[in-house]
């Protein structure tokens, strides 16, 4: 109850007024202008995803799994307006590909994506981010890499490929079974490419890395107060142990920036766990296939401290 208690001490029930010395931006680290007395800024925050590649073995599920993102991103950064853009072949983006050497899968390269998500960012847009379920690469003498943005420009492209529980597994599905030699302007060895089927500790670490992602875009750094989603991490066990959302600390640095009521944000954010569990998502095309449930159970740890959150702000 300890830390309970100094999330009610530092964040009260309803924003405060910015007073004139203070603005959103001195707070989070941000240059952005608020309206006099208001949390609001003077300008209304887009955020646009866009996916690189399927997920799943259908099309229905892509856009399933990309509709529980944009749901869950509006919730934690309460007061976005999110926008998905249609999903991208890989041969659109003209990036360079090739196979790793240790995993023996496709890897795409993350700068060129970055450079072709530059060019379809709206101009209302404070980010654009793209997903893809295939590996990242920065540059030839790396490995892989998760993710890479572009803070001053609001970009950033995220891989969950290596989020899959079988990634590392010497059966795992998605090694290239081909042996010829790859031509840098063949993009058909990325047809009918291997996507794992969605999990709820997929979904789980997609959508904390998304969301810690767009908090560095935000301004916020990584946290070193208490257990945070904002925590840096330098590999999947240690990222798996942080915690789902915000502490006290970057929450209320948040909430100077977004003006949100802090009650409202914990509300949203238990309805969208919640509608997991008593609701199965409504099919979003017309050609009979089953409903795709969302996966919920790797969120239950987040959701009792949401409901604890609530019960303290409620007092």
């Amino acid at each position: 109850m300890q830390l309970l208690s100094v999330l009610n001490q530092l964040v009260p029930k309803s924003p405060e007024p910015i007073g004139s010395e203070k603005s959103a931006g001195d707070l989070c680290g941000l240059s952005i202008i608020s309206r006099s007395g208001s949390r609001a800024p003077s300008w209304e925050y887009r955020v646009v995803l866009c996916m690189q590649g399927s997920f799943g073995d259908s099309r229905v599920s892509t856009d399933i799994y990309m509709k529980w993102l944009k749901d869950y991103c509006e919730a934690f950064y309460y007061g976005l307006t999110v926008r998905i853009l249609s999903p991208v072949p890989v041969s659109h983006t003209g990036c360079a590909f090739r196979v790793n050497e240790y995993t023996h899968n496709l890897q795409i390269h993350a700068g060129h994506l970055l450079n072709y998500l530059k060019k379809k960012k709206p101009k209302d847009a404070f980010c654009i981010v793209g997903v893809t379920m295939i590996d990242l690469y920065p540059r030839d003498s790396w490995n892989f890499v998760f993710g890479q943005a572009s803070l001053t420009e609001g970009m950033g492209i995220f891989s969950f490929a290596r989020y899959d529980s079988d990634f590392y597994s010497a059966n795992y599905k998605g090694k290239l079974k081909t042996t010829k030699k790859l031509s840098p302007a063949d993009y058909s060895v990325f047809d009918g490419y291997y996507t794992p089927e969605l999990s709820s500790k997929l979904l789980l670490r997609s959508c904390k890395t998304l969301t810690h992602e767009i908090g560095h875009i935000f301004g916020l750094h990584h946290c070193q107060w208490l257990q945070c989603v904002m925590q840096g991490s330098n590999h999947l066990e240690e990222a798996d142990r942080r915690p789902l959302d915000l502490c006290p600390i970057c929450l209320r640095k948040l909430q100077s920036a977004l003006g949100f009521n802090i009650m409202e944000r914990y509300q949203v954010l238990q309805k969208w766990i919640e509608d997991g569990v008593n609701e199965t998502e409504a099919g979003l095309s017309n050609d009979g296939r089953a409903a795709l449930q969302k996966p919920v159970e790797a969120f239950k740890e987040s959701y009792d401290w949401i409901v604890k959150c609530l019960h303290v702000l409620q007092k």
